[in-house]
């Protein structure tokens, strides 16, 4: 008797659309994270919204630094399954010391990541700190791993000086957030997947 063993692989790929409840996500930042430089609806986040299927809530505010940054996400009630942080341009354009920076960030990560009953998942998102010298690069390499987040390093690295991206210096026009979105979504989906496994 000859015995056929047929082999399949059941193993499903978690999208952040499959979840049952849908997660919970905000995004907090400054200029970049509002959109600035493109029209209402073609901001980064609302581009990312439509890719992964489910809303995201834009905490974006023009100007913001680290500091004001810190005391909106203190004035948050419920807390989102995941988070994602982009915030420090505005730090480095008022030559914020590095350090002041940091610990204002640390301070925002840990009160989404930490006290009760509060699981959340951060995405640091970073940003270029100066040319040609970035004085924020090894603070957010150095935030990833003492604080034990996802870092996505530098969002407008290649779109710098391209007009086709950029809508003047510093802020992206709408193909620019498209590409943010489009670096920003395979992260977050890992991040969805992650959920499954609390």
């Amino acid at each position: 008797m000859v015995v056929w063993i047929f082999y399949t692989n059941t193993r499903t790929v978690i999208s952040c659309k499959d979840l049952s409840p849908k997660p919970s996500i905000i995004v907090l930042g400054d200029s970049l994270v509002e959109g600035l430089g493109a029209r209402a609806g073609e901001d980064f986040v609302s581009v990312l919204s439509g890719k992964i299927g489910i809303p995201i809530k834009n905490l974006g505010v023009s100007g913001d630094t680290t500091k004001q940054g810190l005391k909106r996400a203190q004035e948050i009630t419920e807390m989102p399954d995941i988070v994602i942080i982009l915030i420090g341009g505005n730090d480095a354009l008022r030559k914020t010391p590095v350090t002041e920076t940091k610990a204002n960030l640390e301070k925002i990560i840990k009160l989404f990541k930490t006290g009760e009953n509060n699981t959340t998942h951060v995405i640091l998102v970073g940003v270029l700190g100066g040319f040609p010298r970035d004085t924020l690069k090894t603070m957010y390499e150095e935030l990833e791993e003492e604080q034990d987040v996802t870092y996505v390093p530098n969002i407008l690295s290649g779109l710098f000086g391209r007009s086709e991206f950029m809508a003047d210096a510093i802020h992206p026009n709408a193909s620019g957030y498209i590409k943010i979105a489009e670096r920003i979504y395979p992260v977050l989906e890992k991040e969805c997947a992650t959920l499954v496994k609390k």
